[in-house]
């Protein structure tokens, strides 16, 4: 059946002082018929189920500092984060696990699969007015259950278990170019070549390694 969602929602935004914005919103969603993941069984079938009805209700938040503007000089300083806490996305009403072997389960009241409770992102950069732009950036995703049982302890075949809180680190770096209207970037995702567990829908999936991008952009 098609998912279907009612959306509640209240924020502002506001800027507290020159160069300081700061801005949030509370949410509550109601979903029937949500599409959730779904645990395979050997790494066959479908990796998506209807979830039927669903809550989710949290707060996002959100500022950003820039010393632009604030003082006359040849470069500035600048930071954003954005937090978004999710303490309720659970099942409700009637509902039995997709877990092949435990289709008699019920689930109603657990959490859903690859719902973190809390993910942060926070950039840090430096501006220059030759043009240089160069950002570092951390993301931060709590732990998830992996599956609608809500198995703490990983299977052997992995499509069960949690999936742990992880952290990834990225860089970039622009050197726009005026007079040839263009412009330089460098960008180095998962910096620290972390390797943790991202997915277990068909088994246990890795992040991906360190990737380094090196491009050229031209306007016309």
């Amino acid at each position: 059946n098609p998912e279907r969602s009612w959306n509640l929602e209240i924020g502002g935004r506001t800027l507290v002082t020159q160069g300081l914005h700061v801005d949030g919103t509370l949410f509550d969603m109601r979903y029937s018929n949500q599409i959730v993941p779904a645990s395979l069984a050997g790494g066959v079938g479908a990796t998506l189920t209807n979830g039927g009805r669903t809550r989710h209700r949290g707060v996002e938040l959100g500022a950003s500092v820039d010393t632009a503007g604030v003082a006359s000089r040849a470069y500035s300083l600048y930071s954003r984060i954005a937090l978004t806490w999710i303490p309720v996305a659970r099942f409700e009403g009637t509902r039995f696990s997709s877990v092949p072997g435990h289709t008699a389960v019920s689930v109603s009241g657990n959490r859903l699969p690859y719902a973190a409770k809390g993910l942060t992102t926070v950039t840090v950069g430096y501006r220059h007015a030759v043009g240089l732009d160069v950002q570092l950036e951390a993301q931060a995703m709590s732990s998830q259950f992996g599956d609608d049982l809500n198995a703490v302890e990983g299977s052997p075949d992995g499509q069960r278990g949690v999936i742990p809180a992880l952290t990834l680190w990225n860089a970039a770096a622009t050197w726009r170019l005026s007079p040839l209207r263009s412009s330089l970037f460098v960008a180095v995702k998962n910096l620290t070549d972390r390797t943790a567990i991202v997915d277990r829908a068909r088994g246990i999936l890795p992040t991906h390694p360190r990737l380094a991008q090196v491009g050229l952009t031209v306007r016309f």
